[in-house]
């Protein structure tokens, strides 16, 4: 089973507590920023080397990412400042947990994170920027073998199995981050290349 695939079993599995969340008054941005909150909170359970917490922790804020969108198509209250707003919280979210690991329990043990963590996180915001810059010239850009869906499961699940395995698995857990980050980018960049050959700017 692929990763789409996954994505649409989960969405479908969290169907029912979307009108619920509306019910209790909850917001596409209330949900997008609470996501990140709860990122924040995981973040410094990783920074501690509370990896089993965590990774938990993070699953959770995970979810509440995934519910922003659905509660916006339910309240026909999707918007472009919407849009904006999660794919910013998105990369927060991102930043704040790679820094953890850095700055954190996992980071002192393993020198070799001051060069895995940056290229990860570089080659993170690159995929998106690529994809965003495309997108503003009217290119259409979601190739790319690792996609913040990708990144994101593997980051946990490099957090969740330190804990029975040490940190060395998130090491390789970032690295394969920081090698997939980049190589996505490199797609994006060459379908941008390849597409926008000879189209003007207006």
């Amino acid at each position: 089973m692929n990763l789409h695939k996954v994505r649409m079993a989960f969405k479908s599995v969290l169907s029912p507590v979307i009108p619920i969340l509306v019910k209790l008054g909850v917001t596409p941005a209330i949900a997008t920023v609470t996501g990140v909150l709860i990122t924040l909170l995981a973040s410094w359970f990783v920074w501690k080397g509370d990896y089993l917490t965590g990774g938990a922790i993070l699953i959770l804020g995970s979810l509440f990412d995934a519910v922003d969108g659905s509660i916006a198509r339910l309240t026909n209250s999707s918007s472009k400042s919407g849009a904006a707003l999660d794919s910013i919280m998105d990369r927060v979210g991102e930043i704040l947990v790679l820094t953890a690991v850095l700055a954190g329990k996992a980071g002192s043990e393993h020198d070799s994170l001051l060069y895995i963590i940056p290229m990860a996180m570089g080659g993170s915001l690159l995929v998106s920027y690529v994809r965003a810059r495309a997108e503003g010239l009217g290119i259409e850009c979601r190739v790319g073998l690792f996609t913040r869906t990708e990144r994101l499961v593997l980051v946990i699940a490099g957090i969740v199995f330190s804990t029975f395995w040490g940190s060395i698995v998130l090491v390789w857990a970032c690295a394969v981050i920081a090698a997939g980050s980049w190589l996505t980018a490199l797609q994006r960049l060459l379908k941008v290349t390849r597409d926008g050959k000879g189209i003007p700017l207006d």
